[in-house]
């Protein structure tokens, strides 16, 4: 099983492109369901809000999968 440190080093990998994607993907989540909270939009729209927040974080789960399978970078400090 592959320590902390070397797992970290998989995913934290900020010269891809991936890498960033899944922050986005993650952040603009985190937007969504904060706009959400705090302006009590119409139901339809708090139903649109809610299924575009759940896919950028299954899509942002899915780039982390991508970058967690892929080889750590060499020579590379942590």
């Amino acid at each position: 099983m592959p320590s902390f440190a070397a797992a970290f080093r998989r995913l934290w990998q900020p010269r891809k492109g991936l890498f960033w994607l899944m922050l986005g993907f993650q952040a603009l989540s985190s937007a969504l369901v904060l706009f959400v909270q705090i302006h009590e939009p119409p139901p339809g729209m708090r139903l649109a809000l809610g299924l575009l927040a759940l896919t950028n974080t299954l899509l942002s789960w899915w780039l982390a999968l991508r970058l967690w399978r892929e080889e750590a970078p060499t020579g590379v400090a942590p």
